[in-house]
């Protein structure tokens, strides 16, 4: 005879935080239940309070704003999408100057680990700093990603359907990275 279990009502399910501030990136955030996630992808999503709002922020009391992507993507990953209330000089609003193609490596969950340029420059994805799903209603039509390489530098993958572009983001000099991170 097998034993089957079935889920407890309000049990909560853990929710895997990714990119943002060190305080939340990486984290499991236990609020939701299993219905709740199920629900409609635009009630999802949370502002967390932060130790690590950038510094020179107009708002010291900003919100980290993390959201899951639309489905099939799994309702219990959610990005880092930047601050509330957004703020002039956030890193997040940062794009690259130069786009060249790229091929991209990613897990079992579909997060860029790596890619190679055309002339077999590799980089390593240290950390994903933040992420915005395509929305192709608007300008972008393509999923953007802002993520820290094994050279020190952030780069951004845009992920377009069929191949994927990456370039180097410029530094901001208003605003040290580092503050995020420490």
């Amino acid at each position: 005879m097998s034993e089957t279990t079935s889920p407890v009502p309000n049990e909560t399910v853990p929710v895997r935080l990714i990119g943002g501030p060190d305080d939340w990136h990486g984290q499991d955030l236990t609020i939701h239940t299993a219905a709740e996630l199920a629900g409609p992808r635009e009630a999802l999503g949370t502002y967390l309070i932060s130790n690590h709002v950038p510094a020179g922020h107009p708002d010291p009391g900003a919100r980290a704003v993390f959201e899951p992507d639309s489905e099939p993507a799994p309702a219990t990953t959610w990005f880092f999408r930047g601050w509330f209330p957004y703020g002039p000089h956030d890193l997040e609003n940062r794009t690259a100057d130069q786009i060249v193609p790229v091929d991209v490596e990613s897990d079992e969950e579909g997060l860029p680990t790596g890619w190679v340029t055309d002339e077999g420059e590799r980089h390593r994805v240290d950390r994903i700093l933040a992420h915005w799903q395509a929305n192709l209603e608007d300008d972008l039509g393509f999923g953007v990603w802002h993520v820290r390489s094994n050279d020190g530098a952030d780069h951004e993958l845009r992920a377009h359907p069929g191949h994927w572009e990456a370039g180097r983001l410029p530094e901001n000099l208003l605003q040290e990275h580092d503050d995020l991170l420490a």
